[in-house]
């Protein structure tokens, strides 16, 4: 049971390390996937600011370690119950549920009308995001525990059979599958990919950041770190950012691979996905600390601490918020200037669900198989 639950956080927080930046931006229609953006940097100005209040809340038959997209009214998420669900963001009544054969840990992607995600049964699903209704499946040989991005017409994910796939979003035909090698006898791919201009990225248990052409799969180059990486790598301004397992953190020119700096973080393991927010990266640690660290040199310059452990990546609003689900089953809201607890509401379980907010409306799930939503 402990090896589970490590291998549940492990996963929850690099799957569900997305939505950090919330606010003026995100007040629009839709939150259309993991880390909102296919490059995963989600900062946005302003927040909704606390207290917030509890403005439904809807009950699966299993934890809820994925992470919301939000698309033209409706909240779509996985849960531990083998089910992807559609929610009507304002009542939270249920539009629709599809059911698989495997837990959906990942986080779904909206795009072109269909909803795209993976199961533990190893099939890549889309689905109608109107009707619920099966549009295609696609047949791996591992568990997916990653989360989709959707670029140039192909669906990217990554499976534990060590393959990332780049699927055609209209039919689920494999466009191309490139191998991720492993050194480790636990085999698995946690982090999910990211794309920016033209490029596909994404790290692997070897230790080794990938770039490659979204279009045909065709290597551009391979940048080695010194340990495994289970956090998705964030691409921003040309600059690839990952933090390693070991407690590292690097920044990698996006076009050569070359690194630009490395960091040592910290004693603590890193399984959260950075955050880049003007000339700030965010990194939130399962001891409760975030940080902030210079974006020019990684230099940190703050760090704050929840009193329970962090097992998905906060929300921190360019307005001066934090929001965070944390161990105890607690949603906070801190003072990004000053740490303090400035607002917090108990759900029924651990949360490794990111939260995602669209017009001042916070949704997140919780361990207690619960999704909520929160407005101000």
């Amino acid at each position: 049971m402990r090896h589970l639950k490590t291998a549940i956080g492990i996963a929850a927080a690099a799957l569900t390390a997305g939505s950090f930046f919330i606010g003026a931006e995100a007040r629009s229609e839709n939150w259309a996937g993991f880390m909102k953006t296919p490059a995963r940097s989600s900062y946005v100005e302003r927040a909704a600011q606390p207290p917030l209040s509890l403005k439904w809340r809807f009950e699966t038959k299993g934890p809820v370690y994925s992470s919301p997209a939000i698309f033209e009214g409706k909240v779509f998420i996985g849960s531990y119950d083998k089910n992807l669900y559609a929610i009507d963001a304002e009542t939270g009544k249920q539009v629709w549920s599809f059911a698989t054969d495997g837990e959906v840990f990942s986080s779904p992607a909206v795009e072109a009308g269909k909803v795209f995600f993976g199961s533990k049964d190893g099939f890549v699903y889309a689905v109608e995001a109107a009707t619920g209704a099966l549009a295609w499946k696609h047949k791996t040989d591992g568990r997916i525990l990653t989360s989709p991005t959707v670029s140039e017409g192909l669906v990217f994910i990554a499976s534990n059979d060590l393959y990332l796939y780049a699927l055609n979003v209209s039919d689920g035909k494999r466009a191309w599958r490139m191998k991720l090698p492993d050194y480790d006898k636990y085999s698995g791919v946690y982090a999910s990919p990211a794309y920016a201009d033209g490029s596909i990225f994404i790290a692997g248990k070897n230790g080794i950041v990938y770039s490659a052409s979204a279009k045909s799969g065709g290597r551009h180059w391979s940048a080695r770190t010194d340990s495994a990486v289970y956090a998705t790598p964030v691409v921003k301004d040309g600059i690839v950012y990952v933090a390693s397992l070991s407690r590292n953190f690097y920044a990698i020119d996006a076009k050569t691979g070359k690194f630009v700096w490395r960091r040592g973080l910290s004693t603590e393991m890193i399984y959260a996905t950075p955050v880049v927010a003007r000339d700030r990266i965010y990194i939130a640690f399962k001891s409760g600390h975030i940080r902030a660290y210079n974006r020019n040199d990684g230099a940190e310059v703050s760090d704050w601490q929840l009193p329970a452990e962090i097992n998905s990546t906060p929300v921190v609003a360019g307005n001066g918020t934090i929001y965070a689900g944390a161990g105890d089953g607690n949603v906070y809201a801190l003072d990004a200037k000053t740490g303090s607890i400035l607002w917090k509401y108990a759900t029924g379980g651990g949360i490794h669900s990111s939260p995602a907010v669209v017009d001042n409306n916070l949704y997140i799930g919780s361990g207690d198989g619960s999704v909520y939503a929160f407005s101000k």
